[in-house]
């Protein structure tokens, strides 16, 4: 075990989300271990507004936290996301949205983990997603709406309790490991640390999910998420994660707990949103695969299962204008391109291919 106690930092990026962030600070200040500092990087345009507010609520309540509430130098979630790593010194930073709301011991429950681990095999802590906010927390906010019809649900509900890990994985892909192709060609094989079964309980994992991202500071310093994911960065916490886990283990942690509310503020088409999810995906393959042939020929076969998975939850959904099919047909034409430039010329390219489609 560390001699001394880690210390850990709430690191948070924001946008137009000032119903719902204080809420997300709240229950960070909440923690039975509190963190030693709090940085909140806001792309809102009237940042300040909400700095003022949530300094005025919160920073008197606790003296002893490092507090910074700054704009951000350039909005965008992986750029914001890095300006916060950047400001950071925590030995571990919570990457966790702003609409994640952890419950009481959260925080202890993951440094016990990182600090019975004396020799940093581990890399990262994904706390367990938990189905309710934690107890007294009442929410002024909408969520977002799945757009799943009862028929759909009841698969992921388990009402076929004897197909839906078949039905919802494999052929859904409602599973990340499923989603997402290893820049290697594999997932990394990792040893992990061997804990006593009555202090606590780890599982591996391959990939985050970005609303409950904790990692070593100095770790991810080093990865970085990806810069050229702008303007809606999806799979950007897939990406990071996957690179964090070559320089060490992934775990879950199911003893702590935070909940994801998902605002619904801010939210783009499914259709743009499927275009972003399979472009960024193809620009991280290009930038970091170190096997290209052998990934991108893993990539189109991924591309082809999705659209049979997305035709499916499109008519199961009664979207019958096919928003997430045509996404993907678009996605994967543009991916040619994609994989045919150079890193160099993609750098020039795509935001302004992600600022034109966001804003249409």
């Amino acid at each position: 075990m560390n001699q001394q106690p880690l210390s850990w930092g709430l690191l948070v990026c924001t946008y137009k989300r000032e119903k719902i962030l204080p809420l997300c600070i709240q229950c960070a200040l909440s923690q039975s271990r509190p963190p030693t500092e709090i940085i909140i990087v806001d792309g809102s345009p009237y940042w300040q507004k909400t700095q003022q507010s949530i300094l005025e609520t919160f920073a008197h309540q606790a003296p002893d936290i490092q507090w910074t509430y700054v704009e951000a130098e350039k909005r965008g979630l992986t750029l914001q996301r890095n300006q916060a790593i950047q400001l950071a010194t925590a030995d571990i930073v919570f990457l966790i949205d702003d609409d994640s709301l952890m419950y009481p011991t959260c925080a202890e429950d993951v440094m016990n983990i990182y600090e019975l681990d004396s020799q940093s095999i581990i890399q990262g802590v994904q706390p367990a997603a938990a189905h309710a906010p934690p107890s007294g927390i009442f929410i002024d906010d909408k969520p977002k709406e799945t757009g799943m019809n009862p028929e759909a649900k009841s698969l992921r509900n388990g009402r076929f309790s004897k197909l839906k890990h078949f039905l919802w994985t494999h052929i859904f892909l409602m599973s990340s490991e499923h989603l997402f192709v290893p820049y290697t060609g594999s997932f990394p094989a990792q040893s992990f640390p061997s804990f006593p079964e009555d202090h606590v309980s780890i599982f591996p994992v391959k990939l985050f999910q970005g609303f409950r991202m904790t990692y070593r500071r100095e770790t991810i310093a080093k990865v970085k998420f990806e810069p050229a994911l702008l303007y809606y960065a999806a799979g950007e916490d897939l990406d990071a994660s996957y690179r964090v886990s070559l320089h060490g283990a992934l775990v879950e942690a199911p003893q702590a707990a935070i909940h994801h509310f998902e605002s619904k503020s801010g939210r783009l088409r499914r259709f743009q949103v499927t275009i972003l999810s399979v472009l960024n995906q193809a620009i991280c393959i290009k930038k970091h695969a170190s096997n290209a042939s052998k990934v991108h020929s893993k990539f189109y076969v991924l591309m082809v299962r999705r659209i049979l998975a997305e035709l499916c939850k499109d008519i199961l959904s009664k979207r019958f204008s096919l928003p997430q099919v045509r996404g993907l047909l678009v996605g994967l034409a543009y991916s040619f391109k994609v994989f045919s430039m150079s890193v160099q010329d993609l750098e020039d390219w795509y935001p302004q291919f992600q600022k034109s489609l966001t804003q249409a």
